[in-house]
């Protein structure tokens, strides 16, 4: 199999994971859960999070905060860009070595 697009696989299934993750967390951390996050939810002054592994935007509440925090934002990118990469190229190893392995005569 080609090595770049092996690659490209395994960036795109480390970015997925890294979404997910951010997803997971925003359901986790926020007040209401995800529908609160997709403005679906029926609570009254809930704060929504988002952001993994830094929380870089909290919006709502009863006093209205919305507060953005683009060095967290830039960080959290940083890092899935990373965690994508380097899954394309344990990923891209793996298939390599499955290559060159011998097979067994049977």
């Amino acid at each position: 199999m080609n090595s770049s697009r092996t690659f490209f696989k395994g960036f795109l299934i480390g970015l997925f994971v890294m979404i997910l993750a951010n997803f997971v967390a925003a359901h986790l951390l926020s007040d209401c859960g995800l529908p609160a996050l997709l403005g679906i939810s029926s609570c009254a002054d809930d704060i929504t999070r988002l952001g993994f592994p830094f929380v870089f935007l909290k919006q709502g509440g009863f006093i209205a905060q919305n507060d953005l925090n683009p060095l967290l934002l830039w960080l959290d990118l940083l890092i899935a860009v990373g965690v994508a990469v380097l899954s394309g190229f344990l990923l891209s190893r793996y298939a390599k070595r499955r290559e060159l392995k011998p097979s067994l005569p049977g």
